[in-house]
């Protein structure tokens, strides 16, 4: 279940981190901020956060393949001074793109979200957070966000 304040936090300290820098970073810069940004906050916090990617063969045996790498972890924490709007980990996957991000960023965290649920832990929900690039018709005042559940 999407935590609305929760996620409404995020994409605040995500717009003030956008107003300071500005357009035309790389999306490492904007990991950093916030990051630096979330760990002032009280959250613990992984950056490019990996999860292994396995396959049971027809014997049934575990091949691990490679590792998917994740933008920003937060891992539920209950000493956090937010511990009521953050009811869980949560999995930030952030853009730095001059398009609305859709189906294809969607896809990219409900792969994660899956590869969680298939190691047996339970990830409610990952955002995904564009700090929009300047295009011919201008620049987006605002960075976009996008919730994405399993389904």
């Amino acid at each position: 279940m999407v935590d609305p304040q929760f996620r409404k936090f995020i994409v605040s300290l995500s717009n003030r981190i956008y107003e300071q820098l500005g357009a035309g970073h790389s999306e490492s810069i904007y990991q950093k901020a916030l990051q630096a940004e979330l760990h002032t906050q009280g959250l613990i916090v992984d950056t490019e956060y990996h999860i292994s990617v396995e396959y049971k063969d027809t014997q049934g045996r575990k091949h691990k393949l490679a590792s998917e790498r994740i933008d920003i972890f937060i891992h539920k924490n209950p000493d956090s001074p937010l511990v009521d709007i953050q009811k869980s980990d949560i999995i930030l996957e952030l853009k730095a793109i001059s398009k609305v991000p859709g189906s294809s960023e969607t896809e990219q965290v409900r792969k994660y979200l899956r590869q969680f649920k298939k190691q047996g832990i339970d990830i409610p929900y990952g955002i995904v957070i564009n700090f929009p690039q300047p295009t011919a018709s201008g620049i987006s005042d605002a960075v976009q966000s996008l919730i994405v559940e399993l389904q």
